[in-house]
């Protein structure tokens, strides 16, 4: 293996945004352990993917995942999926993750550091500041930001997580590699004939629901919640590819716009742009449940205003404050998506708010951002 060592990229003075290059490359458990082990193929093929970046120019931020499967094989009474056994897990298997990845890339000559960030980090503006001074230092020293959840404080996705890191360095790309080729119409285990799908120009609900059966990597994500850090970063104006982690060459490739895995183009955005903040309460999850509005509710939905207990007509699906849910019009057909922020039940006062405006983000094509 190479062990040489690659320069210094850029001043530390250098300001973020004007450092180009910048690159978000998460890779699933699957694509890094094997029956809940580290695999050192997959981790030297990972190393050699983000060495080609470097070489070609690129400054990419390494999200990984398999943290929890590591750490789930440390104790018998880890192997449940409940809440705390997974927190543990993360805990007991995070260092041992960190270690074997800073080992494999300083064979290479790159220096790496590990930061465990919450999605609060990167959207409250009281921490965010943080965040991107330390990150900005580590890209202008020619290192390897290596970002995981810190899900010993709560479990929640690194597909997410990485799509709100793309959106806050304003990346170049955000490139979700797993163990399939990308995006298909259907299973392709189970489906001999599932298409696989090259380029999604406009991701939309018909979209998912299409790849709502399709296989996803193992791990807390799967296809679907890849889909979710496709809103995100498709809305913050990121390039966003799925792709399988074989080819060494797939982030060059992608970055350079050649053929690899599934393409999803930035979203053009009419009116406002949502607020990061705002596209991790809308997007954080696959939607649990479904409002169906009055014809004068969609109205309210197509002007960005809060949705009311009296515009909606019906309720699909079991639904709490908090969750995220669709919001459809009267024929079922979504029309925004976000958190419901209270419930919806018999003897409320018809002006009771269910869904505040500017807390949801509409997803039909052409409609527009308040």
């Amino acid at each position: 293996m190479s062990t040489n060592s690659l320069p210094v990229t850029a001043p530390p003075t250098e300001d973020l945004a004007s450092q180009g290059g910048r690159v978000v490359l998460k890779i699933g458990t699957s694509s890094l352990l094997t029956d809940g082990r580290l695999d050192a193929v997959k981790l030297d093929r990972l190393c050699e993917i983000v060495h080609r970046g470097l070489v070609a120019g690129l400054r990419p931020v390494l999200l990984a995942s398999g943290a929890i499967a590591i750490g789930r094989g440390r104790h018998p009474a880890l192997a449940v999926d409940d809440p705390a056994a997974l927190q543990v897990s993360a805990a007991l298997g995070q260092s041992r993750l960190y270690s074997a990845v800073e080992a494999a890339f300083a064979e290479r000559g790159v220096q790496t550091g590990q930061l465990l960030l919450t999605p609060p980090d990167l959207v409250e503006d009281e921490r965010s500041g943080g965040v991107g001074h330390t990150l900005h230092t580590m890209l202008a020293l020619g290192m390897v930001p290596v970002v995981n959840e810190n899900d010993a404080l709560g479990v929640r996705n690194n597909d997410v997580l990485a799509a709100l890191l793309g959106g806050y360095l304003q990346a170049e790309l955000l490139l979700l590699l797993t163990n399939v080729p990308g995006l298909y119409d259907s299973n392709p285990k189970l489906a001999p004939g599932a298409r696989h799908i090259e380029e999604v120009p406009v991701l939309t609900a018909e979209t998912e629901r299409q790849a709502g059966g399709a296989i996803g990597d193992g791990g807390t994500g799967g296809m679907v919640m890849k889909l979710g850090a496709c809103w995100i970063a498709t809305f913050s104006g990121v390039r966003t590819v799925i792709a399988e982690s074989a080819d060494p060459d797939v982030l060059v490739a992608a970055h350079c716009g050649r053929p690899a895995g599934t393409v999803f183009h930035p979203r053009a955005v009419t009116g406002a742009t949502p607020g990061i903040g705002t596209l991790w309460r809308a997007f954080r999850t696959p939607p649990v449940g479904a409002l169906h509005c009055t014809p004068a509710g969609r109205e309210v939905v197509l002007r960005g205003e809060t949705v009311c207990h009296h515009h909606i007509a019906a309720v699909h699906g079991t639904i709490a404050p908090g969750d995220v849910v669709d919001i459809c019009d009267q024929h079922g057909r979504p029309l925004a998506r976000g958190p419901l922020s209270r419930a919806v039940e018999p003897g409320r006062p018809p002006t009771a708010p269910v869904v505040d405006g500017g807390d949801y983000v509409p997803i039909m094509e052409d409609l527009p951002c308040q």
